[in-house]
């Protein structure tokens, strides 16, 4: 029920503060905060923020309803845990969804599909926008949840219902410059699709994102990812190398334009993926500004790259680095030959050796390594050189369980082994400091 929403589950004893005991208590809902309705613990936090004394309407876990005044500063001391929010579902079927190409089996909650404002508001998360209601609008706006993501991937409307899989309820742009107009920060994205929306569509969307309003901040352009598990989907090709160079000059020209132009930014940006597959040299750090879609894969390798250049002013290359082996996807292999290892050479004679697992459980198109399970990674692990005993596994690899996609932990990993398997917390270049300094 929608008034249970905000149900206690935790809270301090009142009576430390001076207040009532039974003033609130586990169980409790709030119904209503500043004579407001509250849905989520956004509200809850909105509208406690803005007065010294807060009205709350409560529904008691008797069942009576009560209205209460409390100081502001004494409600936050109570330290009050809700029960956790429900998140909307994506209703959508995009041809390319990754959640749609898992097979069965996996961890239950890579099975969810979300398409919440809120979780694009705190943590990032995309949304498509397709099903939001006005008054959400309303409530991202009041109380400037900012900034949003957006999966937009086209503007053309019928385009629109192929890329979706659905008829479209809502005018994406209107949506968009609404939002923009009234303060909201609104960053983009494009999957692009070859052959579908790429090429002619793909400058509509840049075009047409671009001319809303300031407040669009980016939009980020990202190769389709397809898994070899695509029963019942639509048919569609990767790129390849040739399709992948067509797109890479098609948006370096919109970026050299926009960046000369009155918005005096690049605008849009490619994911990592288009040079790294392609075999482009990645554009400069710069380039990527104040890298607003870093966690979309957009200058991630240069970003990351920048951290080890510094860190190796900082603390040095140690020696004995042809002691170590680092597992990573074919994507992050050609990185580390072509940009990290160069790097270590400049100031060590031994480098590490690199093990390229290939992804078989999702397919070989899928390069990444926070996509590969432990079965690949156990088959690429059989190939190594067992001299070389320190493993550095991508922290990407695990949950914050420790778990890898398909279920087994890193201590189920080590238990098959005698190899040492090291996970950075951080810095790489620190981490191979600490594995050296604590063997001698």
């Amino acid at each position: 029920m929608t008034e249970k929403a905000l149900e206690i589950v935790k809270i301090n004893d009142p009576s430390l503060y001076g207040l009532e005991s039974d003033i609130l208590a586990v169980g409790d809902a709030l119904l209503e905060v500043s004579g407001r309705p509250a849905h989520d613990q956004l509200d809850y936090h909105y509208y406690t923020s803005r007065d010294q004394v807060v009205r709350l309407k409560v529904h008691r876990k008797n069942g009576s309803v009560r209205d209460i005044q409390i100081d502001a500063d004494l409600l936050q001391k109570l330290d009050i845990a809700f029960s956790p929010m429900d998140f909307r579902r994506c209703r959508c079927k995009c041809p390319f969804c990754f959640v749609d190409q898992m097979p069965k089996g996996m961890r239950r909650s890579l099975y969810f599909k979300d398409e919440d404002t809120r979780l694009s508001f705190l943590y990032g998360n995309f949304t498509t926008m397709n099903d939001i209601t006005e008054t959400e609008v309303d409530k991202i706006i009041e109380q400037q949840l900012s900034p949003q993501y957006v999966s937009v991937h086209a503007v053309d409307r019928g385009l629109r219902e192929w890329v979706f899989g659905r008829p479209m309820k809502r005018d994406i742009l209107a949506t968009l410059r609404k939002l923009a107009e009234s303060g909201i920060t609104l960053h983009t994205q494009v999957v692009l699709c070859p052959g579908k929306n790429d090429a002619a569509h793909l400058d509509e969307t840049i075009r047409a994102l671009e001319a809303l309003d300031s407040n669009v901040g980016s939009l980020a352009v990202v190769p389709v990812g397809l898994t070899r598990h695509r029963e019942g989907l639509h048919d569609i090709e990767p790129y390849d190398k040739r399709g992948m160079e067509t797109v890479i000059d098609q948006v370096e020209a919109y970026q050299e334009r926009f960046l000369q132009g009155e918005r005096k930014s690049r605008f849009v940006f490619l994911s990592d993926e288009w040079y790294i597959e392609s075999g482009r040299r990645l554009p400069e750090y710069s380039t990527y500004e104040e890298l607003p879609q870093l966690d979309n894969g957009v200058g991630m390798t240069r970003h990351f790259l920048n951290e080890i250049k510094e860190d190796i002013e900082d603390v040095g290359v140690p020696e004995r680095l042809d002691e170590c082996q680092i597992v990573t996807g074919t994507l992050g292999s050609v990185v580390f030959r072509s940009y990290i290892l160069p790097l270590l050479a400049e100031r060590s004679d031994g480098l590490p050796h690199i093990v390229a697992v290939t992804n078989r459980f999702f397919g070989e198109t899928v390069t990444v390594s926070g996509l590969l399970t432990l079965g690949d990674i156990r088959e690429a692990l059989l190939q190594v050189d067992s001299e070389r005993k320190r493993i550095f596994l991508p922290p990407n690899m695990l949950n914050y369980e420790g778990k890898f996609l398909d279920g087994p932990t890193l201590e189920d990993l080590k238990r098959e082994t005698s190899l040492r398997f090291i996970v950075p917390e951080g810095s790489i270049v620190h981490a191979f400091h600490d594995s050296i300094a604590r063997e001698g």
